[in-house]
Order: structure tokens, then sequence, then C-alpha cells
């Protein structure tokens, strides 16, 4: 399909029923592994006060997704300033749900789903145009089966944050509408502060075919910051602080502007502590302490890091360039503002949103079943095991 050409009706009847098919063994799989990992293994002591919410499918709240269901029922600022690191879409729309009937993790984890699936579908149409269907199958079948991808069934702003970016980006590349991408963009900047990074795949494309798209395309870039600025005035008006928000990453999570090096050194350092106790399943999965995930999750998070590194310089020859540096700026972030506690601390979660490394991934996989088919099976049980984990209140990302 070239560019500017309209979406042919065998497109979408061609995405639907493999999407489909895709979303539900995917989330059944991830869903499935939560459950029994519940039932069956023992649960870590978290540190702190966790703030699970009660109710079924309160598993699927911890960590982040406790304070999301704390945002939802109590409203910012319940327990203290650091709730504002929580941008508000996500809870609003918990809140509305709560507010009909039922408990916040049933909300939180049905929103997550049906943003999912409309995830998986922009990501197919995404990586359909720019390389075909093989590609864009692969592409698909590599981000749903994703390890971090069980993120998508929990009470985390991961899910809509990736409905709203691949499809501002679906609406800019694939239908040409870039004012409705801004549209999208300005709600993904109200779920997650890096929504406003749609401006740089958003931008470039607009200015690489501005005639095309005209003053609507330029209405729509200013749109996407809106999101940001309306958040910013209701901290204005509620704490007196537009930016209490990154404030509070530095205060209570120890998020600070580093050298590139020095985070570097510092990781490798933990992750290389961190190997004993991947080499020690027993220990990983069945002690109540939750110190062994802890320590396990900086390995794992130096590996990641690595692949999406790895990804991204393919990127740099397969993606449109607004793409690339989109995706390479949502990698490199985490590196220059890490964690005083954990180098790379949420690594692998933050650069699931990096989507445009998928359709790198299936574009890579999709030249070979064989490593397709390896991937999948690799990446798939990774992903159960890091669910159990999650499940249990031990630390993943």
């Amino acid at each position: 399909m070239k560019s500017g050409e309209p979406i042919r009706a065998s497109s979408k009847t061609r995405a639907w029923p493999f999407v489909l098919t895709i979303f539900a063994v995917s989330r059944l799989l991830f869903l499935g592994a939560g459950a029994l990992a519940v039932a069956y293994l023992p649960g870590a002591d978290p540190a702190g006060d966790p703030l699970e919410p009660p109710g079924f499918l309160n598993y699927w709240a911890h960590w982040d997704g406790a304070w999301y269901s704390e945002i939802a029922t109590e409203g910012y600022g319940a327990r203290d300033p650091a709730s504002t690191a929580f941008f508000p879409l996500y809870p609003m729309l918990i809140r509305f749900g709560v507010a009909i009937e039922g408990g916040p993790a049933v909300w939180g984890v049905g929103i997550s789903l049906v943003a999912t699936l409309f995830a998986l579908y922009f990501v197919y149409g995404i990586a359909e145009k720019l390389y075909g269907v093989r590609a864009a199958r692969a592409a698909t079948l590599a981000f749903a089966f994703f390890p971090m991808a069980f993120f998508l069934n929990a009470v985390y702003t991961e899910a809509l944050f990736l409905a709203l970016t691949t499809g501002s980006v679906w609406a800019a590349y694939v239908r040409r509408n870039i004012l409705l991408a801004g549209i999208l963009g300005a709600l993904a900047a109200t779920t997650r502060n890096l929504g406003i990074l749609l401006l740089i795949p958003l931008l470039i494309e607009y200015l690489r075919c501005r005639r095309e798209f005209g003053a609507r395309g330029l209405l729509g870039l200013t749109l996407v910051p809106l999101g940001f600025a309306g958040y910013a005035a209701f901290l204005w008006a509620r704490f007196g602080a537009p930016l209490v928000f990154a404030r509070q990453q530095g205060e209570y999570w120890g998020r600070e502007l580093t050298s590139p090096i020095s985070t570097a050194r510092d990781a490798w350092q933990a992750a290389g502590e961190g190997v004993k106790y991947l080499l020690d399943p027993a220990t990983l999965f069945l002690s109540t302490d939750a110190t062994p995930a802890l320590e396990a999750s900086n390995t794992l998070n130096l590996a990641f890091l690595v692949l999406f590194l790895l990804l991204a310089a393919v990127g740099l020859f397969v993606l449109p360039p607004g793409l690339s540096l989109y995706s390479l700026v949502l990698v490199l972030l985490p590196v220059l503002t890490p964690s005083s506690t954990f180098p790379l601390m949420s690594q692998p979660r933050f650069v699931l949103g990096a989507f445009p490394m998928f359709l790198v991934l299936g574009y890579l996989l999709s030249r070979n079943r064989t490593a397709l088919v390896s991937w999948l099976i690799f990446s798939g049980a990774l992903g159960v095991a890091l669910t159990a984990l999650f499940a249990t209140w031990r630390w993943v990302a």
C-alpha cells in the first residue's frame, strides 16, 4: 500500500480474524499463568504498604497497579503527593467503571484488555503498511507474546498507552489523518508523560507530506501537548505546582539525570549480583522474601536493554526516521534518569511502549519461520515465569 492510498477493505478483513485469535490466545496464556501462580505459589512479603485493592483479580493490581487503584477510588494526594507521578486518564476510566459497579482491579484489567486488542490491531496495520502481511503477522505475534506483555493484562497504563500511541501512528501513517493522530496523541499524553514524544514521528511525517496533510495536519500536531498541559493545569490548581509529578520522580523514586556511562557501570555491577538468583529458581519462586526477585530484576533489566538497543540499531535502517528516533528516545530515557536504588528499574516495562521495536522484530522474524517459532516459545515461556512472579508480589519491572 503506497503512501496516501486508502485502506483496502481486504486489509481490514484479513487483519481482524488474525488479531482476535492472537489476542485471545496470548491473554488467556498470561491470565491463566497468573491464576495458577496465585493458587499454587506462596506469596512474597513486599516491603511497605502495598495498598492492594480488595476483590476479584486484585493480584493484577500489584505495585503500580495499587497506586492506580487508589487514585481511581480516593483521588490524588489521598496518601501523599507521590501519586501525581501517575497520569490521570487510566484511573479516570477505572473510576467511571467503579461508579457503575465492581472493584478497581476488575475494571482496570478490563480496560487493559480492550486497549490491548486495539493496540494489536494498530501494530498489525502499521507493520502491513511498511513491510507486508507476513511481517505484520510476525510483529503482532512478537508483541502479543513478548515476555513483558503480561503487563497488558494488569492494572497498569501500558495497554492504554500503547493503544493510543499505536493508534496515533496508525492514523498518521496508514489512515493519513494527522488530526485524528493528534487527538489520540493528546489522550496518550494524558496517560503517561512520554505521550508527548509522539510529536517526533508525527512532526517528521507532517514535514515529509505537508502538502498532503495541509492545515488540518498542523492542527493535529498542536493537539498532542494539550493532554500534558491539561494535567499540569490540574496539578497547579490542586497542589500549586504544575510539575509536581516530575519532582516526585526524584524525591520518591530517586530518579535523577545521570551520565549514561555511570548508569551502564552500575547496571553491569547490579546485573552480575543478580545472576545467582536467576540460577536459583527455587529461591526465586518459593521464598517469601521479595529480595531475590528484586536482585534478579537487575539482570533482566540489562538483558532487555541490550535487546532493545540492538533492535533500535536495526531500526535505523528499516524504520521510517520518525519511528526510529521515537523508539530510541523511549529506550534511552530510563538510562539517562535511573533510580538510585536499581540502575535500570522498570526498563523492560518502559521500553514495551517503544512499539516500533516490535515492527523491527517482526520484520526480522518473518524471514525465517524456525526463528519465529523458536522466539515465540522462548518469549512466551519467559513471560509465563515473569507473570507468576508478578502475581505473587515479586518484583519484575
